[in-house]
């Protein structure tokens, strides 16, 4: 059974993969009007994907009160990024080695992001400058600062400070996501992490592919401002909020944090 709903799945993936990249592709020139419109795409992109693979996700707390500026998430995968895309009209923030990839790095650039480049300082500053003009646009972005994947059940890392450069000393507001994931009935994982090359990733995917259903929870913090702090002081208060919660959730869940 699992290897038929694999083969069907992955036939509606190569199916809807290119329908909805046509959907960027319409504004993929022009100004911030279509940078806009891009990020409707990718949560049509990421609602399509999740409705394929049965992601069933529930939200915990006010949405209402975030009218654009940055999202900050732990991150346990790709599956993060499915789950934020179909939750939030967002422009992501990858980085730019991404852009190298064969048809992989098109198929992102169709979707306006902002490669992550901190190879000078010049480019630093540009980059900060494009994080800052996309918010004041009224456009959120994501980002996980913990700069890597984790398990999902070791905590939250802490968070680098560079990300929350661009909000640090501003009005621009912060959103907290904690993200958990239910861990399948069969005891495996459905993080990817502690990996880094393809040959592991379509394993893993081939796997993720034959789970009848995947239950994600995306818990909602107050909004944070950042009220003068400086990008150090802004990254260590957002993780102290974000570990809190993560450790409640864990607690009223009944799982063991690893390492504690």
């Amino acid at each position: 059974m699992k290897t038929i709903r694999r083969i069907i799945r992955v036939f509606l993936l190569l199916i809807w993969m290119p329908i909805s990249g046509l959907c960027s592709l319409l504004f993929v020139f022009g100004g911030w009007g279509n940078i806009k419109r891009v990020c409707h795409c990718a949560r049509i992109w990421g609602g399509g994907i999740a409705f394929i693979i049965s992601m069933k996700k529930k939200f915990f707390g006010d949405m209402s009160q975030f009218k654009g500026g940055l999202i900050v998430s732990n991150h346990t995968g790709y599956l993060d990024i499915i789950a934020h895309a179909s939750s939030f009209p967002i422009r992501f923030t990858p980085k730019q080695d991404i852009r190298k990839w064969p048809l992989m790095g098109w198929y992102v650039g169709i979707g306006r992001p902002i490669w992550v480049d901190r190879s000078s300082k010049q480019k630093s500053i540009k980059l900060k400058k494009d994080f800052v003009d996309t918010m004041r646009h009224g456009i959120p972005l994501i980002i996980y600062p913990e700069g890597t994947s984790t398990d999902g059940f070791s905590g939250i890392l802490p968070f680098k400070s560079t990300p929350f450069a661009a909000v640090a000393e501003t009005d621009l507001p912060i959103l907290p996501v904690v993200t958990v994931f239910d861990p399948p009935n069969d005891g495996s994982s459905l993080a990817w992490y502690g990996a880094g090359d393809d040959a592991t990733l379509i394993p893993h995917c081939w796997h993720i592919l034959g789970h009848k259903k995947i239950e994600v929870e995306l818990h909602i913090l107050p909004v944070i401002h950042p009220e003068g702090r400086s990008r150090k002081e802004l990254a260590a208060y957002v993780h102290g909020k974000m570990q809190e919660k993560y450790e409640q959730i864990m607690r009223e869940k009944g799982y063991s944090i690893k390492g504690q």
